[in-house]
């Protein structure tokens, strides 16, 4: 009978012991910071001694790589563990990112997330900040690209991204402001919607006069096209209104949102969900995706003026007191021995906005440049006291898709087995294990096509990288240039295409300086040869999918998907008590 009861009592304990056992988790995202913002990778003049003791006291990983160098294909590929171009949302040249929360784009439903395979484990999650992974479908509250459809069971922020537009110093800016002029010159002149419209009216002209068609299908397809242009110039003209909405779960709570006091808005609430996880003793999964530093550059008055770097620098100096308040949280709360914490950011800093932009230390490229060092190569840091040493770094080639099988070994959850997934289980990397990348090869696209290859050989210490294309930087820079307002993926942009691809060794040449030759290196031709063979095997694993991010549904915004609070002026204002965070510079 006694041991019976102890089987018992063993049978109810060890599931518990092993639940205890599991960390908690925190990820924070930041918004267009480059790999040259952050003081431990390098940067003197902007301070982030909250996010450097990150570093301190976990791991720096020095060669960890966004799948996309734009926002919204990058922040899918960190969900899912997979590369967006097998689930649509990789994008072609323009824009590669949802413009506007009335389209019928985003996430895929059929993809799963590791915040859904954490809250089927049992804990609680969360998203503060940005998601700008679509919202409806069909209508204004089918909410079918919300992030609750993805495993997040509390969402507070923006269901789209902060932008030029959110500025109310430049109310449709988008049309009036020299950055907006430019936006819309080259992001919609492949669409040429005015002369579509206008070709569309001296066509149907053209058949009335020879008596093709009646007056009435005259009538009905000129009011069709003009009515195109009118509601694409509506939605613009008034992008503050429509784009920049703060929702708390389903509703929507600001219209137009304040960014000002965004970043403190995040961290109370990031505060709230953390104390009351501890209180009903449950494990969780917060994710605090932040806006900076995201044009519109509009830091709370706290911080204005108080870094070296313009508004840009008091911008990522607030990101790095939001983060000290979560830490500072955990710490209090006595979580911090087991939350594994990630800190990490969507691509590279946009160096065609000038001061407005951040830097990519040494690397070449920015945002948008899908096969550049400065476009993919993040920032990036992991805290684990229980299984990380203070201080490791990882110089290894990882990827923010590993965090997905990284998630699910800790979790002992097995991996979907329906779909190929792209991210490796990077946790023995983290606990200080000297091997090699998890990955042979990781592939590089700029939308939809591949950019470069990395090809990492089980023996030796090189890692090679192999660029298909080269970008139309201005002289001396490697920038594209205002007038392009960030480099795209084409020829048509100015891309050239590299036969054979030039190669070089990223261990040894970061900056990419020396391109690997046949008369300088032997191994030329086998790495190109091996690169060659991996690529023709990987575009065998992609299949046909819908393009999300195509551009019918980005560029014609449909009203019936407009979300709107206080209908029909859409227009509401939150008010909430920053006082208690005591906000100090």
């Amino acid at each position: 009978m006694a041991g019976v009861l102890w089987l018992v009592f063993l049978s109810v304990v060890l599931p518990i012991s092993r639940a205890d056992d599991r960390p908690n988790f925190v990820f924070l995202v930041a918004d267009d910071v480059g790999i040259g913002d952050v003081g431990c990778f390098g940067n003197d003049t902007i301070r982030t001694p909250n996010i450097d003791s990150i570093a301190a006291n976990g791991a720096k990983l020095t060669q960890h790589l966004a799948a996309a160098a734009v926002c919204t294909p990058s922040r899918s590929a960190f969900l899912t563990g997979r590369l967006p171009v097998r689930f649509g949302m990789a994008g072609t040249d323009l824009p590669r990112a949802l413009i506007f929360l009335a389209a019928p784009a985003g996430l895929p439903r059929s993809e799963v997330t590791f915040p859904q395979m954490a809250k089927d484990h049992g804990y609680q999650t969360a998203l503060i900040g940005k998601w700008h992974l679509g919202l409806n479908c069909k209508w204004a509250g089918d909410h079918c690209h919300h992030p609750s459809k993805f495993g997040f069971d509390y969402f507070y922020g923006l269901p789209g991204s902060n932008s030029p537009e959110c500025d109310p110093d430049n109310l449709s800016d988008m049309f009036t402001g020299p950055t907006a002029k430019i936006f819309t010159k080259r992001m919609y002149s492949r669409l040429r919607l005015w002369e579509i419209a206008g070709s569309l009216f001296l066509g149907f002209l053209a058949l009335k006069h020879f008596q093709y068609i009646k007056w009435k299908t005259f009538i009905v397809w000129s009011f069709i096209g003009w009515s195109a242009i009118i509601l694409l110039y509506a939605f613009l003209a008034n992008g503050r209104q429509f784009n920049c909405v703060m929702m708390r779960d389903d509703d929507v709570i600001e219209q137009p949102l304040d960014v000002s006091t965004l970043t403190p808005r995040m961290t109370l609430e990031a505060v709230k969900f953390l104390e009351e996880r501890k209180a009903k003793k449950e494990q969780f999964l917060l994710e605090v995706s932040y806006w900076n530093a995201h044009t519109a550059l509009l830091p709370y008055k706290e911080f204005r003026g108080k870094s070296r770097h313009g508004l840009y620098g008091d911008t990522v100096e607030e990101m790095d007191w939001s983060i000290g308040v979560v830490m500072a949280t955990l710490e209090r709360l006595g979580l911090t021995n087991n939350t594994f914490v990630y800190f990490t950011s969507d691509n590279g800093a946009h160096m065609e906005i000038g001061d407005a932009g951040g830097s990519n230390g040494i690397y070449k490229g920015g945002k948008g440049q899908g096969g550049s060092e400065g476009g993919i190569r993040m920032p990036t840091l992991v805290q684990w006291p229980r299984k990380i040493r203070p201080g490791t770094v990882v110089t290894e080639a990882t990827s923010q898709m590993d965090i997905f099988p990284t998630v699910a070994d800790i979790l002992k959850a097995p991996l979907p087995q329906d779909r190929v997934m792209d991210g490796r289980n990077i946790l023995p990397l983290l606990g200080g294990a000297k091997q090699p990348s998890p990955h042979d090869f990781l592939f590089h696209y700029c939308g939809n096509v591949l950019h470069a290859v990395r090809y990492r050989p089980r023996k030796g210490s090189v890692t090679w990288k192999a660029h298909f294309a080269s970008y139309p930087w201005l002289p001396g820079t490697s920038h594209c240039g205002v007038q392009q307002m960030v480099c795209y993926c084409d020829v048509q942009w100015g891309v050239t295409f590299n036969d054979p691809p030039l190669l070089y060794d990223v261990t040894n040449d970061p900056t990419e300086d020396r391109p690997i030759s046949a008369d300088s290196n032997p191994k030329y031709r086998e790495v190109l040869d091996v690169i060659t063979k991996a690529v023709e095997e990987h575009k065998q694993s992609l299949t046909k999918v819908d393009d999300q991010l195509a551009a019918g549904p980005l560029f014609l915004p449909r009203p019936w998907l407009q979300p709107c609070c206080n209908f029909p002026f859409c227009n509401c204002q939150e008010e909430v008590d920053l006082s208690s965070l005591k906000i100090t510079v």
